[in-house]
C-alpha cells in the first residue's frame, strides 16, 4: 500500500533535524492546542487548522513513541483487514492529539469498512480539513510558495493520498532562516517533479527534543 511505504520513508526523514524552539514555547502551544481541540471535539470544524496542527506539534501532544506504535499497528491492522483493531489504534492517538493526520486517515478508512458511515463521515471531514489547510498554504513549487506541513508525516500522507506520487529522493534546504523539505517524486506517468514543503516546525521541534534529552 502506497501510504505505508510513504510512512516508512517519513520515519527515516523524521530523524534529520536542526535549530531549536525556545523552552517556553511548549506550554503556550499546549494551551493553544487545548483551546482549539475542545472546539473540534464539540463539532466546530471551522477553526484555524494550521494553528491547531502547529500547536499540537510544538506542544508535543501525547506520547510520540507510543503514537508511532499505534500508527504502525493501525496501518498494519488495516492492511490485514482487521478494521476494528485499526480503529482502536487510531482512537488511541486521537484521544490526546486530534490534529494527527494519520489517525484520522486510519479511522476514516476503518469506519468505512465497518459500515459506520456517520462516524466515518466525521473522520473524513476532519481529515479533509487538515489536508485542505495544507493545500491552501501554497502550491509546492518553490520555497516562497511551499506547502506548510507541521509534521513530516503530514508531508508524506499528503503526497501519497492527495498528489498520488512516488517518492524518489529528499533533501533539506534552509532559506531566509526557514527549513524546507525538498522532495523529488514521480507521478503516475513517470514524470519527475520537485515538491517544496515548509518543514520548519518539525525541524525545530525535533532539535528542541534532542536538546532536552542531552541537557535534561
Amino acid at each position: 500500500m502506497r501510504i505505508c511505504r510513504f510512512i516508512a520513508i517519513a520515519v527515516l526523514a523524521w530523524l534529520v533535524v536542526s535549530a531549536a524552539w525556545a523552552a517556553d514555547d511548549r506550554p503556550a502551544a499546549q494551551a493553544k492546542y487545548a483551546e482549539l481541540a475542545a472546539k473540534v471535539r464539540a463539532g466546530d470544524l471551522g477553526i484555524d487548522w494550521k494553528a491547531l496542527r502547529v500547536a499540537a506539534a510544538i506542544g508535543e501532544m501525547g506520547d510520540p513513541p507510543a503514537d508511532f506504535r499505534h500508527m504502525r499497528d493501525g496501518y498494519g491492522a488495516m492492511n490485514e483487514g482487521k478494521f476494528q483493531d485499526a480503529l482502536n489504534a487510531a482512537r488511541a492517538i486521537e484521544e490526546h492529539n486530534i490534529a494527527d493526520v494519520d489517525a484520522h486517515y486510519i479511522a476514516w478508512r476503518s469506519l468505512t469498512e465497518l459500515n459506520r458511515q456517520d462516524e466515518a463521515e466525521k473522520e473524513r471531514l476532519m481529515l479533509a480539513a487538515i489536508l485542505d489547510s495544507i493545500t491552501n498554504s501554497g502550491d509546492g513549487k518553490s520555497a516562497k510558495t511551499a506547502w506548510f506541513a507541521a509534521t513530516i508525516r503530514e508531508e508524506y500522507l499528503y503526497m501519497g493520498s492527495i498528489l498520488n506520487v512516488q517518492f524518489v529522493d529528499h533533501r533539506t534546504s534552509m532559506q531566509d532562516g526557514i527549513y524546507y523539505d525538498v522532495v523529488a517524486v514521480k507521478d503516475k506517468d513517470g514524470k519527475e517533479q520537485v515538491l517544496w514543503f515548509n518543514g520548519d516546525t518539525e525541524m525545530r521541534r525535533q532539535i528542541a527534543a534532542g536538546e532536552r534529552a542531552t541537557h535534561p
